[in-house]
């Protein structure tokens, strides 16, 4: 695949109409979501030492009830950073857009937990853009959306755009898509949120096979950290190309997809993503 056949595809498109309005007061959390920890587990960071267990406890407790929250002590790191486990998945969305939070006038760094059984390439990265693949014939772009907004409730964020690649007819692009494409987030938390929950998914669920949204890697640089090529605040636009650019084996519909390459980068010590924590 030409690494310029997504610019192709946004450019050569008809102009898409209107998404249509989706409602949303009947939410609820899926009941999936509720039970992967991974989806309940917040991350903070640059927590003053001289903090004792219980004042963090209590500290993160007034967001919601919690299951389980562990505290970092290392011995040369002139911080702490704990995992808190909420009983409520949305909970550690809540405390994510409540940021700026300040703790013993301290602003602490706070995350979506990335899960350790993620060892994608770009697990800890901090973009708004997500890569999917698996996807059936018949699945639309609105189908997509759909299947993500009911999931993901445009209160932690809104789904700002959804493309699948298109297949080329000669100079064209056609109507069939290639199985993969790219959503972007209005914000980093919703993608990191789409990225955890739906990591393997089914948005038709007739689907004989799972679809897998991973948080995209940029054609140039690397990013993530702040101040990388693909700011951690913001970013910039940057361009996609092949999935095998990012490191992503897929090869089609019916062809499935390879791994990820990377590891798991702890936190903590040496930082986080990259730099970020």
């Amino acid at each position: 695949m030409a690494a310029k056949d997504v610019e192709m595809a946004d450019a050569s498109r008809k102009p898409r109409k209107e998404w249509k309005v989706i409602d949303e007061k009947g939410y609820r959390c899926p009941a999936e979501f509720q039970g992967m920890e991974n989806m309940k587990k917040l991350f903070a960071g640059s927590i003053p030492k001289t903090a004792t267990d219980e004042e963090i406890k209590t500290f993160f407790a007034a967001f919601g009830t919690i299951d389980k929250i562990t505290v970092s002590r290392k011995e040369h790191n002139p911080h702490l950073f704990t995992f808190v486990i909420y009983k409520d998945c949305d909970t550690v969305d809540e405390v994510c857009q409540k940021r700026p939070l300040m703790f013993k006038e301290k602003e602490l760094l706070i995350k979506r937990a990335v899960p350790k059984d993620d060892t994608c390439g770009t697990a800890h990265y901090r973009t708004k853009k997500v890569f999917f693949a698996n996807v059936t014939p018949e699945t639309t772009e609105e189908m997509i959306r759909e299947f993500l907004i009911h999931r993901h409730p445009s209160k932690f964020g809104k789904i700002v755009d959804v493309t699948l690649i298109r297949k080329k007819e000669g100079e064209k692009l056609s109507e069939e898509h290639k199985g993969y494409g790219f959503l972007t987030c209005e914000n980093e938390d919703l993608a990191d949120r789409i990225a955890i929950g739906d990591r393997k998914c089914k948005v038709n669920p007739s689907s004989a096979k799972e679809q897998e949204f991973k948080k995209a890697r940029p054609k140039f640089g690397g990013f993530g950290a702040r101040g990388g090529g693909y700011g951690a605040r913001g970013g910039r636009g940057g361009h996609y190309g092949a999935p095998q650019q990012y490191g992503y084996n897929y090869g089609g519909w019916g062809g499935g997809w390879g791994g990820y390459g990377g590891g798991y980068g702890g936190y903590g010590g040496g930082g986080y993503g990259g730099g970020y924590y």
